[in-house]
Order: structure tokens, then sequence, then C-alpha cells
């Protein structure tokens, strides 16, 4: 494990600018599908007509540049301390602590905050509630 452990509030601070990333990670990753279809369908053709090679590499050029986006979104959210766990949902869990354990708080699109947190072995099928913090007297 490596990484800044956040407290519940500094991760739920950052969640406008993850959100936003999120969003993006969201929809790049549907046109890197879209991208990796169109040069599949694009090859299949080019192997029996060479007459479609430069459509193809318009095609390989397409996906080289989406990908490129994607890695670029992945790597602001592992800048900012964050691991992307879904692309589809935008799911992105940050390190963190409870009950002094070092565990995932997990969020994803959607949710207003960060509310649950699940153990580095665990997916979001075991998140949990994130205990409710009393104020100190």
């Amino acid at each position: 494990m490596k990484g800044k452990i956040f407290t519940t509030d500094e991760a739920n601070r950052m969640l406008p600018l993850v959100s936003r990333i999120a969003d993006d990670i969201v929809a790049t990753y549907a046109n890197v599908n879209l991208a990796l279809q169109a040069f599949e369908a694009e090859k299949a053709v080019a192997d029996h007509d060479e007459s479609r090679l430069p459509q193809l590499r318009r095609c390989d050029e397409e996906v080289a540049n989406v990908l490129d986006r994607f890695q670029g979104l992945i790597e602001e959210i592992e800048a900012l301390g964050g691991t992307v766990k879904d692309y589809e949902r935008g799911m992105i869990d940050f390190y963190g602590e409870v009950d002094g354990e070092i565990v995932y708080l997990c969020w994803q699109r959607g949710e207003e905050q960060i509310t649950h947190w699940h153990r580095l072995d665990e997916g979001f099928g075991k998140r949990r509630p994130l205990p409710v913090e009393t104020p100190a007297a």
C-alpha cells in the first residue's frame, strides 16, 4: 500500500473535482470501447480490401487518442490520491482509516459525499457505512 491516508472530510472536500473527472472517465471509457469496436470492424474489412488501409490507420489513431485521454484522466485521479475501481460506474476509492485499520473510503458517481468504506482486500459489494463521528466535547 502506498499513498496518503485521507480523513473523510479531506476526501469529501475533493469530491467536486473528483466528480467532474469521474464523469469524464465514464464518458471516455465508453468512447474507448466505441473506438475499439470501430477499429475491429474496419480491420475485418481491411484484411480483405487493402484500399481500406487509410481508414484503418485513422481508426487506429482515434483509438490511440482516446486511450491517451482516458489514461490522463486516470492519472488525474491518482495524482489526487484516489484509485479508480470501476470505469463504467465511476467508482473511486481513497485510503482512509476506520477504527485504527487502513481501509478504502468508497465513493461512486452520484453520491454527494463519502459515506461508506471497505477493507483493502474487499470490493464494493462489501462496503459498509462509515461510523458516525461524535463531536469532541
